[in-house]
């Protein structure tokens, strides 16, 4: 009983590994993602509740309405002078052409489709080659401006390598300019991104320099007369808050969130005071505090009605939903999740929309109804489509996926997750790749095709192994170590499941140690090692949480 246990439990580790992550939504910036929360909702394949976060605009331009990642744009490092351009014969006549692109360029950036962004990326690269020709009349900053915007395009569509490219381009401008507040934004972007590609040591170099910036040039004593001082120093708590959240250092970001908090509360800025609720509510969501981050939701929802912001009243009833169905209030996160989505499409943000569609299918599911989630899921996969939100379609096509398995239609959550893995590839990102390979693993090991299940996962622990992400690789292992066993290739079975129970000791994940434990001992005792079974079972058996079913 104990051995089916565990099997059902790992057959079931990389569909709860691929269960979604908190997601900030960060009005009028890209979006981001942080670490993982400590007591997020699982359910089998499905991605947990999104986590909206609302904060005020940052020193820096940013593309407004984008919540996920989902097009790559390929964009010409040089482009070829259009012939309007060609007979501005003279630095003004090529300054005044340049600003009207940018124009052009910010009005298709808020349309935020994906046809709009693509051109917009054509109107600012354009803007910036008639910034050049104009020489000297072209300020440093209305450059960095255009590559700042370049550059988080890139980054909310994808393409990672692309953003670095701008926003390496426009950080010395920013300098030059004088706008250290905007060179320190920039520096930080580049850090979230070398975090979010796994260089830690290139990403803590640009976190440090900003915030060496942000220290230096921008904390500003506070008195009585000076408002504007007031608001700047606010401002520049949270936003070495937001540095210090992006680098896991959840106290200190915490702390400095509190103070930015103090100071718009007397000054009586309603969306600097909702903003700093909402990022101090997720971290204590973060830490487990659901309690504490309810409470600090709940004081930012009446702030966001008061300014008349839909989006910021959609993101707090998003995350108080979120909270809600981790408190086990299940009907309560259902009605939040629905008035959310109301508010989404009543500003007709399609991305928006489709992420709270998944957020009620993800309910739907934990509340014992597939069908209704299948239904959800589906409503939603158009709009990530129609968005170019190729992210949000994987994420989607990962969740039917599960959805098939689990109702037993193997094939096609074969095909669901094939479409998931080719979206992740398309975009580059290692992470969802592996995740779709595991999955496809598990289909394909349901499908009883146990080789390609092993190619998959060993595609999966090569990704894994290069991003240095532990959990995902020892659960591959894991799944190795139960095919090979399946095999009946035990010396690679027991190598396999020994290295993954290494692992779940190391991250303290109990029930998966114990699960990892009762293979093993299956595995010693066909290799005919008594003892070391007997061990494993009973430390197995020890790991495992029991529950008495009567009262004494």
């Amino acid at each position: 009983m104990i051995v089916t246990s565990a099997r059902r439990l790992l057959a079931r580790i990389f569909l709860l590994l691929a269960g979604g992550s908190l997601v900030f939504a960060i009005e009028g910036a890209a979006q981001k993602r942080p670490a993982r929360a400590k007591r997020t909702r699982r359910v089998e394949g499905i991605s947990a509740a999104s986590f909206r976060l609302t904060i005020p605009k940052l020193a820096g331009p940013r593309v407004a309405g984008l919540y996920d990642y989902g097009y790559r744009v390929n964009v010409p490092r040089m482009v070829e002078p259009s012939p309007e351009a060609d007979r501005a014969d003279r630095p003004e006549r090529s300054l005044l052409l340049a600003r009207e692109r940018i124009r052009e360029a910010d009005q298709l950036r808020v349309l935020g489709t994906a046809d709009s962004l693509r051109e917009a990326v054509s109107r600012y690269e354009e803007g910036l080659r008639l910034y050049r020709a104009s020489g000297k009349s072209a300020a440093p900053g209305d450059l960095a401006a255009a590559l700042n915007q370049l550059g988080a395009i890139s980054d909310s569509l994808g393409d990672r390598q692309q953003a670095i490219g701008y926003y390496a381009q426009a950080a010395p401008l920013w300098r030059a300019a004088g706008d250290r507040e905007s060179e320190a934004s920039t520096l930080a972007q580049l850090g979230r991104i070398y975090n979010g590609l796994g260089d830690k040591k290139q990403a803590q170099q640009f976190f440090g320099q900003a915030r060496l910036i942000v220290q230096t040039a921008s904390l500003i004593t506070v008195t009585t007369e000076s408002l504007s001082n007031v608001a700047r120093e606010a401002t520049t708590l949270f936003n070495l808050g937001k540095l210090y959240e992006e680098q896991g250092e959840g106290q200190k970001a915490f702390d400095h969130f509190q103070r930015a908090f103090a100071i718009w509360r007397e000054s009586d800025d309603r969306k600097g005071q909702a903003s700093a609720l909402n990022s101090m509510g997720s971290i204590a969501a973060r830490s487990g505090k659901l309690p504490q981050a309810n409470q600090m939701f709940e004081q930012a929802l009446p702030l966001w009605r008061a300014i008349g912001d839909p989006r910021g009243e959609a993101v707090s009833l998003s995350n108080l939903g979120f909270v809600a169905d981790g408190l086990g209030q299940k009907r309560r996160a259902l009605d939040l999740y629905s008035r959310s989505l109301a508010l989404w499409r009543s500003v007709g943000d399609k991305r928006s929309e489709a992420t709270a569609l998944g957020d009620l299918a993800s309910l739907h599911t934990a509340l014992g109804d597939p069908e209704q989630a299948m239904r959800l899921y589906l409503e939603a996969l158009p709009l990530r489509r129609a968005a170019g939100d190729k992210r949000g379609e994987a994420t989607t096509l990962n969740n039917l996926g599960a959805l098939h398995l689990n109702a037993g239609r193997r094939d096609a959550a074969i095909e669901s997750y094939t479409q998931a893995l080719r979206l992740r590839r398309e975009i580059g990102d290692k992470r969802g790749e592996a995740i779709a390979l595991g999955n496809l693993a598990l289909a394909h090991q349901a499908n009883n095709d146990l080789p390609a299940a092993l190619q998959s996962y060993q595609q999966s622990l090569d990704l894994a192994q290069s991003t240095r992400d532990k959990t995902r690789i020892a659960g591959t292992l894991a799944g190795m170590g139960e095919i090979y066993a399946a095999l009946n290739d035990k010396p690679k079975a027991r190598a396999s499941l020994e290295q993954a129970l290494a692992l779940w000791r190391e991250l303290k994940d109990r029930e998966r140690e114990a699960a990892a434990l009762a293979l093993l001992a299956r595995v010693y005792s066909s290799l005919g090692e008594k003892q070391r079974a007997a061990d494993a079972y009973r430390q197995s058996l020890a790991a495992w949480k029991l529950t008495v079913p009567w009262n004494r």
